[in-house]
This record gives structure tokens, sequence and C-alpha cells, in this order.
């Protein structure tokens, strides 16, 4: 049996039998440990005798993994750090018996040494002192020692040679240049020299049963036992010392890094990215995958036999057919790529920095550190295939609530790597996911209200779309998509009259501000879709002069050069109208600005709707979008609105463009059927991607106005389900309203 399971049976039985083992093995070394301690016989059997009636006395409460050779060296040491009786004093007599045999000779350096020695082993790594205790006082072999301490004999080595390395340390700081293993070994030659007495162990075993039915009076055993007690408290308090060191050290690296990650904006970035991961933990529909699609379409799905331009490809009530297959490297790297976020993405205005250097595209992905990635796929669209497109992911708040699961937004450019590619004219083609909007039609309905509104706005189709990767999936249906025509120089040549017409896609809080004559200081806010002679580039700067520095009457009867105001004033009307906060009126991004060459004025196109029609719920609440002020629509600074709208002759146009749409185009009389109709084409698709959104389809196209809160958390997908046909009602009673000088509608100057 091991020294523990002897003295786990003595503890039970009490008898000698069951001591002696344990007594015969460890005694020798215990003795002496206590003779180079004292230097005396006498006190050394003593120190012996009080460290075996300890380890009595202690015997049923001492863990099971206590080292029993280290615990009685340690005791012992503790026993002679304290005073000491003359020889005999103190001592059992059952245990007086004849003098030990001569000790042998201890080396004279160590012998100065050995009190500093036998401390450093007393307080000791507890680990290391039962090695060294094991090995080198008890005299174990190593197959022994291992086994004492619970270890394989590799790391019972680097104990002890660690301990014995302490010590050496010690000595050298005595001028005693040993190595450790000298050190070792003038211990155990030392130890070894010491003579026991014959009748120690035997002594101890009988004296071991009385033991435990007295209590110690004599002062060495009271001395252990005070060194223990003293000795277990020192540790805790250490282990507190030590835990409270290291919490403080972690609570100071924890705050240090989050300090670090909130001044980076990576901190930001983590929650806006967790968050929308987090999603389908709550919502575990959205897990579920999309079927097949279509069983039997109805009506037919579009097909490339019947393109011929671009117009046979735009149209609202077109669901095309589409697959992308990626090999396995592809899709890996069409994961974006990550850059240094914006440090601090909320403004100390309540304005939002969608600009990153750091990032090749503007928005809130590349100001949270996306970059996104192109990478070569094949298309197929209607039929119609191409082996060598240029994709990528595509989009900003789409591409992050969509982090969840696959439905990711696609930008799909067929002449990338193909040069000359195109179908029915067209070289880029947008895949809008539609995860934010419950209608599937913001986005369709609102850019064929603009188009209807006389504003150059771009057209749309929808898609199913399957996605492949080798060696991973086939055809996995991702689901119901929106196809939108890209703002390029197709776009610019089919409405402008020419590929050359300038269009910028500005990303700014501070639209048309003067920022010196260099185009170098613009560039990266009026990012440049197509190209732009010097003389255009200087007319853009030339507005930024007259919007920051024109006197108001100066600005009044200039600003009709530089901006078509029929055109800004049935843009501006449209947005107010769809109450579209997602753009220029707030974050200062989502539009495009073009010059026509035929007139030499700025015209506005509007981008990314999916939040129009009062959706946009991290402005204001449902009723404030509702009634949202038609004088005063933005919020936050935005000088070119402020200056604008104080101009009286833009005031006029810009009512009656209100007074228009409000009586023929933002009616229930034409939006009602309008959305019915694309609503019985869109259910199909709709049932077979989820059933969660379905739902809220069926609700988000409804008359029957939802009871219950209309407010919830913007960016949680199961958020209470904006009514379109809803707010076109209670929208235009307000419009009408406010027109009427009957109301002032609300002037939104907070987000949720």
């Amino acid at each position: 049996m091991t020294d523990n399971q002897t003295l786990r049976e003595f503890a039970k039985t009490g008898s000698e039998q069951a001591f002696q083992p344990l007594a015969e093995r460890s005694a020798p070394g215990v003795y002496a440990a206590a003779f180079l301690a004292s230097g005396s016989e006498t006190e050394a059997r003593e120190l012996a005798t009080a460290a075996f009636q300890v380890l009595v006395r202690k015997a049923r409460r001492l863990p099971r993994n206590t080292n029993l050779g280290g615990w009685l060296i340690r005791a012992v040491l503790m026993a002679a750090g304290k005073p000491r009786s003359t020889p005999g004093h103190g001592a059992p007599p059952l245990l007086a018996g004849p003098p030990a045999p001569e000790a042998g000779t201890i080396d004279p350096t160590l012998r100065l040494l050995l009190p500093a020695l036998l401390e450093r082993v007393r307080r000791m790594n507890r680990k290391l002192s039962d090695a060294v205790a094991t090995r080198i006082f008890l005299g174990r072999d190593w197959v022994e020692t291992a086994a004492a301490l619970r270890v394989k004999e590799k790391k019972a080595k680097k104990r002890v040679a660690k301990g014995l390395g302490i010590l050496a340390r010690l000595a050298r700081r005595q001028k005693v240049p040993w190595p450790p293993e000298v050190v070792g070994e003038h211990l155990t030659r030392a130890i070894q020299g010491v003579g026991v007495p014959s009748d120690l162990a035997g002594g101890l075993t009988l004296a071991a049963p009385e033991w435990r039915k007295t209590k110690p009076k004599t002062p060495l055993v009271r001395a252990a036992l005070r060194g223990l007690f003293w000795e277990r408290w020192r540790r805790r308090v250490r282990l507190a010392a030590t835990g409270l060191a290291v919490f403080v050290l972690f609570l100071a690296g924890a705050i240090t890094t989050i300090a670090w990650l909130a001044s980076t904006g990576r901190l930001t970035a983590f929650f806006i990215t967790f968050g929308a991961r987090q999603a389908v933990k709550e919502i575990p529909e959205l897990a579920i995958p999309a079927r097949s699609w279509p069983a039997n379409p109805a009506p037919p799905l579009a097909n490339a036999a019947q393109v011929r331009s671009s117009a046979d490809i735009f149209r609202m009530t077109n669901i095309w057919p589409a697959r992308l297959a990626f090999s396995k490297k592809a899709w890996k790297g069409i994961e974006p790529s990550a850059v240094p976020p914006v440090r601090n993405i909320m403004g100390p205005d309540g304005t939002m920095v969608l600009r990153n250097p750091k990032a090749k595209r503007s928005g809130l992905s590349g100001a949270i550190g996306f970059d996104f990635n192109w990478v070569e796929a094949e298309f197929e669209l209607g039929g119609a295939k191409f082996t060598n497109v240029a994709a990528r992911f595509r989009g900003n708040g789409t591409y992050i609530d969509s982090l969840y699961g696959l439905k990711r937004s696609f930008k799909v450019d067929l002449n990338k790597y193909a040069k000359g590619a195109q179908f029915g004219g067209v070289q880029t083609l947008n895949f809008l996911n539609l995860i934010t909007d419950a209608s599937y039609m913001h986005d369709a309905l609102g850019y064929e209200f603009f188009r209807d509104a006389g504003v150059p706005a771009p057209r749309t189709a929808y898609a199913w779309l399957d996605i492949s990767v080798a060696d991973e999936w086939k055809s996995k249906p991702l689901g119901l998509y929106l196809i939108l025509e890209n703002l390029d120089g197709e776009f610019a040549s089919d409405r402008f009259g020419s590929k050359k017409a300038p269009i910028f896609k500005p990303v700014t809080n501070d639209l048309f501000q003067d920022l010196g004559n260099d185009w170098t200081a613009y560039a990266p806010i009026y990012d440049l879709k197509t190209k732009a002679t010097d003389a255009e580039k200087q007319r853009l700067i030339e507005l930024c002069r007259l919007v920051t520095h024109a006197t108001d009457a100066d600005y009044g009867q200039r600003l009709g050069e530089y901006v078509d105001l029929d055109e800004f004033a049935r843009f501006l009307a449209g947005l107010v109208l769809l109450s579209s906060y997602d753009g220029i009126l707030f974050n200062g991004q989502n539009f495009y600005i073009y010059l026509d060459s035929r007139s030499n004025q700025f015209g506005f196109i509007p981008w990314d709707l999916d939040h129009a029609w009062g959706e946009f719920g991290f402005i204001g609440s449902a009723t404030d979008r509702e009634q949202a002020s038609i004088w005063k629509p933005w919020l936050n600074r935005n000088r070119f609105l402020q200056r604008t709208m104080a101009v009286e002759a833009f005031r006029e146009v810009y009512r009656h463009r209100l007074e228009e749409m409000l009586a023929k185009l933002f009616t229930p009389e034409h939006l009602y059927p309008r959305i019915d109709a694309m609503a019985g084409i869109l259910r199909d698709p709709i049932s077979a991607e989820s059933t969660f959104r379905l739902k809220r389809f069926d609700q988000a196209v409804s008359t029957n106005w939802l009871s219950g809160p209309r407010d919830g958390n913007p960016g949680k997908p199961n958020r209470p389900v904006h009514q379109l046909k809803r707010f076109i009602e209670n929208r235009g009673q307000s419009v009408r309203a406010q027109l009427d000088g009957k109301s002032k509608g609300v002037e939104i100057n907070r987000h949720r």
C-alpha cells in the first residue's frame, strides 16, 4: 500500500500494524531532516517524534492527495524553527533509547548553508517542496517519487530539478556557486550520513495508538501544530493574494482591452455583428432552409430568349431563375477582408461616420471594417450562361443583417473578367436579399414611384437565386431577390443620352461643403461611378462654394444655375412622401448626383429604398414617420437642404410637386391595386423561401391593421411588421393636413 493508504487504514483502525509500514519508511528521512536542522541527536529525536505525533492527530483530516513525505519534512522543520527544550525534556519516556550511532561528517560549506536551505525547503512551493522532500530527504527512487507525487517520472524529475534550482540560487547568493545537481548530492550525502536510532520506527509505532487518544502537550508538538496552522493560513492568504492580483490584472487587462477596442471602433463593430449572428438563436425559424422553387410557376418565369434590351430584363413582374456557382476557393475568398474600423462611428452630434479611409467602399459595412472581395464565379440567368463573371457581396445593413445565414446580397459583373460580356446591354446586376423588408416590395414600388414622378431612378425585376459551391453543395436555394439596375455608363446613356454623363455617389453629412480647389479632397466623398472631365469636376466644386459661402440672396438667385430645381423638387417630394430616412434626410448616403451635360445642371437619383415607406425604425416612431414634417424633413445638420428650403422659388416648385404626387401617385386608389398585383406574383416564391417570412409578408400587405406595439428593435428580424398600406393611408392624410395648413407635422429630431 502507498503511504496515504497506510495512513487512512491507521486512521480507521488505530492499530500498530497499520502504522508500522509508514513509520519504517519515513522515520529515517524525517529524523535526518530533524538532525540537520537541530544538530543534536536528542533534539532530532524529539523533533521527529513531534512530527509523527502531529501526523497521528491530523490523520483523519488530511486531504487524500496530501504527499505525506513532504508534509512530514515540513512539519519537522516547522517544529525545529521554534525554541526547543534542553536535551531530553519533553520527549515521551517510552521513546527514550540508546544514543544514535555517530553521525557522518557534513561538508563545512553545506553546514553554513543548511539553515537557509532547510528554511527554503519549508517555504518552497508545495509541489516543489514535496518533490525535494520525497526524492532527497526520504531517498525514494524515481518510480516511487513519481508515484508519491502522482505524476509521470519525467515530470517528477522536472519538479525535483526545479526545487534544487531554487536552492542553488540561494547558495549562489551566499557566494557558493553550486549547480542544482551538486546541491542535491551534498544534501543526499549529508542525510545518508546521519545515524538513525535503531528503535525509532518501533517506538513511533508503539506510541501511535496512544497519541490518537490524548491531546498533545509537548511544546514541540504544539509548535508544529501552530506552524502547520499558520502555514495553511499563509498559503490561503498567498492564494487569495495571488487570485486577487490575477483578478486585478485580468480586470485591468479587460478594461484596457475594452477601452482599446472602443477607441479603435472594434467594440462597436463586434456588437453590431454579434447581434446579427445571434438572430437565428432567438428566432429558430430563420435557420429553416428555403425549398426549391418553382414547382408550377404562375406566371411563367422570365426567359433569356425573350431579351432584346435592358427593358426586357427590368420589368417589375419578372421573376428570373438565377444561379451562382463558386469553386471552394472562391467561396472562401468572397468573405470580406478585415480592415480597421472607424474609431467612433457615432459623431458627437449624433451623426454616423460612414466613410472609412481604410475600406474600399463607403457605408456601414466599410465603417465597421468589412471590405468586399471580387471572386470568379459561373452565372446563369433565365437560361443565359456566363462562365467567368466577377461576384462579390454587396450592401451595408442588409449584409450585416444577413450574417445569421447564407442569404447575402450580391453584385455580379459580367464584364470584369470577360471583356465585352453583357446581357441585354447590361454588364452589372445587383441582387438584393430583401431580408429587412417584410413586404418584399419597398424597393421595387419605391423606384417605380420615383420614375412615375419624373425622377431618373433605376429599374427592377425579381429573381429566385440558387447557389452552388464545389464539394460543398449544389443548387442550394437562397430565396427571392430583387434585381436592381446598376447606376453606371449604361444607365447614364439610357437616361441622359451619354455614357460620359458624370454620376457621383456621395457619402457625407456635409453635402456640398467647400473643401478647396483640389479635386483629391472631394474624390473620396463624391465617389465617381462614371467619368468626368476636369471642367465637370470643377462644376461640382463651384456648387460647393455656392452652398458654403453665398449670401442668402445670392444663393436664391444662383442655385438654379447649378441644380435642376424642378427635378430636385420631385426627388425631395418623393423622399418626403415615402418618409425615406435612410439617406440624404438623415445619414448622408444612399443617393446619387448626376450632371446633365445638356443643361449643365445637377440632379439627384434615389438609391436603397428598402427602408422607405416609413419603415426606417432607427428614426422616431412609426407615428412620427407618418406625420413627419414636409417643410423640415431632415435630421441633424444639413446645410444644403436648409438653405435650399429657404429659397422661395424652390418652395413653390416643391409644394406643387407634393400636391401633384399626393393627387395622382401617392393615393390608395393608385398604390393599393399595384401592391395587390405584386403580392399575387410574389407570394408563391416567398412561401417556398420561409413560412416565417410568408406570415410577415401577408401582414405587411394587408389592410387589417395589426394591434399592439408598432415599434420594436429595428435590428431584429422579428420586430413588429411594418404595414405598407397603413403607412400610405396615414402619411397621405398627414401631408394633406400640412399642405392645408391644419398641421405642422412632426419635426423628427431624435433617433431610437
